[in-house]
């Protein structure tokens, strides 16, 4: 008798399996979820301890198809008044029910292929570190808690109702994680980390994720011992089921406590450190560009970027004459903060303060002529560089003609920038940024949002805002680009371009002096001066685009 229970069950619990797998509801859950991790995924170079969560956010859903799919299919005897046909069975209720628990395997396929799925794109996008295996697997226990909470509560109530009601209130900690700014949103962390995409690396215990994945764990045996209970008929069998469900409460307890515990002083010190001390922390490689010294410096998981950050910076070099005693610097940096709460709970508010104080020294957040901060996971992959790139570009070749690289404020403020009007060096930069990276001839103004208005000096100065400018690529912005400098620059790119490197060869210290002008460089160059012409409802550019409210004044570059 106890071999044909085992192989009824076995039977039993291959079936569903099947049908799980096959169920039009798990495979619309599994859509859903790659819609959900194309969604919370940014599309610049992925970071595995940011994109293993996003892939394991995605699986909530999956999670919900499977609760409602098994709620269904515990459910579906009674409510098709099929239950005295299934009494008659030589096996009782409990063993159909252990079935139905073993079947929610069948869900498991949808979500490798979800793991499998991402994974293979996130390489595609030249993904930077090595997935977690905890936390991959804690999104495949998220499928199988929700599978046995759908057969514990079809083996309660058959209704469909049931089932949705259960998705509900199982989606409701996800749901509502956001509004927690405690350590309690580590008890389900799927969407709370919003900082890892700011982490030069894995940060242990942030988020909790083997402890994570042991709660999920037992959330499930618990599901599924509540589920064997409603259907067990012999007294010994409840007493195991109690047992089993005493044992899975309190790993639960012992999980959420060890999720809840701070992450250490040692490993935020250490976070702090390499993320403000960048040039201990980092790794430098300095190239000879035509003469030019540049040292790119990376966090050791970043070494792949150093080709594509090359690229642009050695076409604008190959440019400039050789500028003897002058070094360029492309390091990274990170917009790491402490705001959220989770991160340094349990620890002092001078400890606290010291460690923001650690993070404003970082060298990004000081003025630099001499290099550029690129943000930490924000450099797309090898299909959308075009724009990052010609903002590199731009801050190089601003760096060779003297300007400033770097304002030393995170801030996307105009004011926070100088404005090189009538300098002649400025075109050149946006000259060389151009034929480095083949800018397109784009038109001049548009309604797009290509230029705007600047005070300076008590006039208000028409500027371009060049592609680039408001991404996230770079921590604080380098002089804020003219329109006439621009357009100076696309007129010069219709002369041959030997032409144009030999004039500025031939007296480079002229041309990057801060006196020289837009339309001396034109003269020599034998070009006419473009006239910026924006013209709007009132009239003159000056008047049609100056913002509401009083501007800022910004600082002439020197």
């Amino acid at each position: 008798m106890r071999s044909i229970r085992v192989r009824t069950v076995a039977s039993l619990a291959r079936i569903e399996a099947v049908q799980l797998a096959r169920s039009v509801v798990v495979l619309s859950g599994l859509l859903a979820s790659g819609f959900m991790v194309w969604s919370f995924t940014s599309r610049s170079q992925p970071l595995w301890w940011n994109g293993d969560w996003a892939i394991g956010y995605g699986q909530t859903v999956l999670s919900l198809a499977a609760l409602i799919a098994t709620q269904l299919a515990t459910g579906r005897a009674r409510r098709e008044d099929l239950a005295e046909l299934y009494e008659s069975f030589p096996t009782s209720a409990a063993p159909r029910t252990l079935g139905h628990l073993i079947g929610v395997v069948g869900a498991v396929p949808a979500s490798l292929v979800l793991i499998g799925v991402a994974a293979g794109v996130f390489e595609w996008w030249g993904v930077v570190g090595t997935p977690n295996a905890a936390v991959l697997a804690g999104g495949v226990l998220l499928v199988l808690a929700g599978g046995s909470i759908g057969v514990a509560i079809g083996s309660w109530r058959p209704h469909p109702l049931a089932g949705m009601l259960g998705a509900f209130v199982w989606f409701i900690p996800f749901s509502q994680s956001n509004r927690f700014d405690s350590a309690v949103v580590w008890l389900f962390p799927w969407v709370k980390p919003w900082q890892l995409g700011d982490l030069p690396g894995r940060l242990a215990g942030y988020p909790p994720a083997s402890a994570h994945a042991v709660e999920l764990a037992a959330i499930g045996v618990l599901a599924g011992g509540v589920a064997l209970t409603i259907t067990a008929v012999a007294r010994r069998h409840r007493v195991a089921l109690l047992v089993v469900a005493i044992a899975a409460l309190a790993t639960i307890v012992v999980a959420c406590v060890v999720q809840l515990r701070p992450i250490s002083t040692h490993d935020l010190d250490r976070l702090v450190a390499e993320v403000s001390n960048t040039e201990s922390t980092q790794r430098c490689t300095t190239t000879d560009a035509g003469g030019h010294s540049v040292s790119y410096c990376l966090f050791p998981e970043f070494a792949s970027q150093l080709a594509s950050l090359r690229r642009p910076v050695d076409r604008v070099l190959s440019l400039v004459p050789d500028l003897a005693n002058r070094a360029l610097t492309i390091s990274q940096t990170s917009g790491l903060t402490l705001d959220d709460p989770s991160l340094t709970r349990g620890h002092s508010s001078e400890q606290r303060a010291a460690w923001i104080a650690q993070l404003q020294s970082a060298p990004a957040n000081r003025l630099s002529t001499s290099a550029i901060y690129v943000n930490l996971g924000s450099w797309p992959s090898s299909g959308g560089q075009s724009v990052p790139r010609f903002a590199l570009a731009l801050g190089a070749a601003a760096w060779a003609v003297g300007l400033p690289t770097n304002s030393g404020q995170r801030t996307d403020l105009l004011s926070a920038q100088c404005v090189p009007v009538n300098q002649a060096r400025e075109a050149i930069a946006i000259w060389l940024a151009g034929q480095a990276t083949h800018l397109p001839s784009a038109r001049f103004p548009s309604s797009s949002g290509d230029y705007s208005v600047a005070p300076v000096d008590g006039t208000a100065v028409v500027i371009w805002l060049y592609p680039g400018q408001d991404g996230p690529y770079f921590a604080s912005p380098g002089p804020q680009a003219t329109a006439a400098g621009y357009l100076l620059a696309r007129a010069m790119t219709k002369l041959p371009t030997d032409r144009v490197t030999t004039v500025l060869h031939a007296t480079w210290d002229t041309w990057t002096n801060p006196q020289t002008t837009d339309d001396q460089l034109a003269a020599t160059l034998g070009i006419k001066m473009p006239e910026v012409n924006v013209s709007g409802p009132g009239g003159s550019a000056t008047t049609a685009l100056l913002p509401p409210g009083p501007a800022t004044p910004q600082p002439r570059c020197t």
